[in-house]
């Protein structure tokens, strides 16, 4: 077994409902996010609603169901109030050497159709200040990928340079589903940010969440039932956005961009890898531009999937594209998390073996948020 550290490559911060108020710049006091005191969601600039979905059980399951888990089996962690002492004793009971953060609700916190531009990002100038005022406080095992917002990619390049140049983030994440109506991340409005994150050298992860205001597949069907958005927009959202960045030609323009793909697990790749190299081949020259290679290829070279941990047939996955592109996380404290032997069960799985499982847990993190 291999000595580096075990990373987890996505976990989540339980945000206070106030922090944006006490990091957001005066020119947009008032307009920040304000936090549910229950953990649910938040409202923006007064009257925008998130997350856009509600629970739907006749046994009247709510999310005070999820608070009562919260304060009990993680009942160690919430009575620090999630702080980041917290945050490493759940690493050490789990398992982890380097727990790699994302936000809660602030997943959310940029995710309204129609959203003021210059407000969104000093949302996540504030965000991104308080995550990485949290994870100094234990540099060596907490680490925290900044936000981008799309809408305006002058300011997401500002941003990516500030995140990296005064916080030293390694990566930043976005939504798979873009929020300018029509602007696919392909077209080249987004090419001079996809080149700046080359330069940088950081990674760009696409995380899903349930209830975004930004057309989520599902909504038009389902309304505002959560359950359908996790189990279907999270990995077709993510085929979706994948798509512009292999077959749309943006891993093409810019072969040193990493790309990772977070909470939608891999079983469905090497069919649908398989399937885009099919249309790239009969539609090349057609209804898409020539590529340097095939859409697998290109996937292999630059981009990362988080298999869930717990996931069947993984190893048929690793036959289909290789070990050097899995990698997987915890998701705690996320209902859907594996708490506490996650990462236990999954070095010890008989069908992936030590070597592969190394792989996904400690050296292809390593390589993808180029750590150590």
């Amino acid at each position: 077994m291999s000595d580096a550290p075990v990373i987890d490559v996505d976990s989540h911060f339980m945000e206070p409902p106030d922090f944006w108020a006490a990091h957001i710049e005066p020119a947009f006091a008032g307009r920040e996010p304000v936090g549910d005191a229950d953990r649910g969601g938040a409202t923006i600039d007064g009257d925008r609603r998130y997350p856009t979905v509600t629970w739907r059980s006749r046994a009247g399951g709510t999310l005070a169901t999820l608070n009562a888990m919260w304060a009990g089996e993680y009942a160690r962690y919430d009575a620090r109030g999630w702080d980041p002492e917290a945050y490493v004793m759940a690493a050490d009971d789990q398992g982890i050497d380097q727990m790699v953060l994302y936000p809660s609700r602030g997943l959310m916190q940029v995710s309204a159709w129609g959203l003021d531009p210059k407000l969104a990002a000093g949302i996540v100038r504030a965000y991104n200040d308080w995550a990485a005022a949290f994870v100094a406080h234990a540099p060596d095992r907490l680490l925290a990928v900044g936000q981008l917002d799309l809408r305006d990619v002058d300011a997401a390049i500002a941003e990516a340079r500030r995140g990296v140049e005064q916080h030293g983030f390694r990566g930043f994440f976005v939504m798979p589903e873009p929020p300018l109506p029509g602007v696919t991340l392909e077209r080249p409005y987004y090419d001079p940010l996809w080149t700046v994150l080359e330069e940088l050298d950081v990674a760009l992860a696409l995380h899903n969440v349930a209830g975004t205001g930004l057309g989520q597949i599902g909504a038009d069907r389902f309304g505002p039932w959560a359950l359908p958005r996790v189990a279907a927009a999270f990995p077709l959202e993510s085929q979706l956005t994948l798509f512009s960045f292999l077959v749309g030609g943006i891993c093409d323009r810019h072969p040193g961009l990493r790309l990772v793909v977070l909470e939608s697990g891999a079983g469905w790749l090497p069919f649908w890898l398989w399937w885009l190299d099919e249309l790239y081949e009969r539609y090349e020259g057609i209804d898409c531009d020539e590529l340097s290679a095939p859409p697998s290829e290109l996937f292999r070279r630059q981009c990362f999937v988080s298999a869930e941990m717990e996931e069947p047939h993984l190893d048929r996955v690793v036959d289909s594209l290789g070990a050097g592109c899995i990698v997987t996380a915890s998701d705690f404290p996320h209902p859907e998390g594996t708490f506490p032997n996650g990462v236990r069960d999954f070095a010890a799985r008989a069908d992936l073996g030590p070597t592969t499982a190394d792989a996904i847990l400690r050296d292809n993190p390593r390589r993808l948020y180029k750590l150590g």
